[in-house]
């Protein structure tokens, strides 16, 4: 399957089983795998324990990790267990367990779920977090909650105060998607899914496999499989941002090499599509945020906030 896209650029996409795809372009390669949520007939048996944790509800499953609340039998307390999915081979199990768990470790904000305890081993990789009461941006897109423009922007802005700490301090998220973005009753926003996070001074393109979340929210350097750095997570809450405002993904279509085509070479449809006359700053914020080329983006998250604060205080 092949597609050309603007400016001469040339993409083929070959299915190569499953949800994963190879894209090329020239002679760099990369395997793109999706991770869709596994759907309610595609659902395991509930566990009842993991480690010392009761299992009171799953929140969702994928096909990299489920998310629960559950109850530690040793001090009472009500917590969210991340269980990285067992049927992974025991390699990447320690992978997604090792990159999250330390990252949660050492990132210690506001805007990020609180870390209280890991374990476990292959089949049994376990991180309790901080209770994840709320609603998850996924949530929110797919039932359209009318939420007042602008809370929408200071939902974002402080998940770009997140990110910033995270890059600061030395990591990327990589994959951030709405899912991972909770917001509590008392309107604090918390994000987690560091499992595929990398180190920023660890930048070569080298094992580029990765989940994109329906393939609709990587930055276009990682499509292409090249080094990313922090603007990449500021092109994917760019894009939860369009998507928060229009309750449609900017490059959001039912095939997927179409989407990774415009995710590389085609713009969003206009804000105006959806919304009755956006404010003329939330537009050039939303543009800046998804330009394709890096150096064309807020190159820090700080920067992005500042921006969003500033516009919702005229609100």
């Amino acid at each position: 399957m092949s597609f050309r896209a603007k400016r001469g650029i040339y993409f083929s996409f070959l299915k190569v089983g499953g949800d994963s795809w190879i894209s090329t372009r020239g002679l760099r390669a990369i395997v793109i795998t999706a991770s869709f949520t596994v759907t309610q007939n595609q659902k395991s048996e509930l566990p009842h324990k993991i480690g010392r944790y009761k299992i009171l509800e799953r929140v969702y499953e994928t096909r990299w990790e489920d998310l629960y609340h559950a109850r530690d039998s040793r001090s009472g307390e009500r917590v969210s267990l991340k269980a990285i999915c067992s049927s992974l081979p025991a390699q990447e199990q320690e992978r997604l367990f090792t990159n999250e768990s330390h990252a949660l470790k050492v990132l210690t904000h506001p805007n990020i779920v609180h870390f209280l305890d890991a374990g476990g081993e292959p089949g049994h990789y376990h991180i309790a977090v901080e209770p994840l009461d709320g609603t998850n941006l996924r949530e929110i897109v797919e039932e359209e909650r009318p939420l007042p423009l602008k809370q929408k922007l200071e939902i974002i802005a402080q998940v770009a105060d997140a990110l910033e700490f995270a890059h600061k301090g030395g990591i990327l998220h990589r994959t951030l998607m709405p899912r991972e973005i909770v917001l509590k009753p008392d309107g604090t926003v918390k994000i987690h899914g560091f499992h595929l996070c990398r180190v920023i001074h660890d930048l070569n393109p080298r094992n580029t496999a990765y989940f994109v979340a329906k393939l609709r929210y990587p930055a276009p350097e990682q499509v292409r499989g090249e080094a990313a750095d922090s603007r990449a997570d500021i092109f994917s809450l760019g894009a939860v941002l369009y998507e928060l405002l229009c309750f449609m993904p900017p490059f959001g279509e039912p095939n997927i090499a179409t989407v990774l085509v415009k995710i590389v070479a085609a713009a969003p449809e206009p804000l105006e599509i959806y919304l009755p006359r956006p404010p003329a700053a939330l537009v050039a914020i939303v543009d800046r945020a998804l330009a394709k080329r890096p150096g064309d983006r807020y190159q820090t998250a700080a920067h992005l906030a500042r921006d969003l604060r500033s516009l919702a205080n005229t609100l």
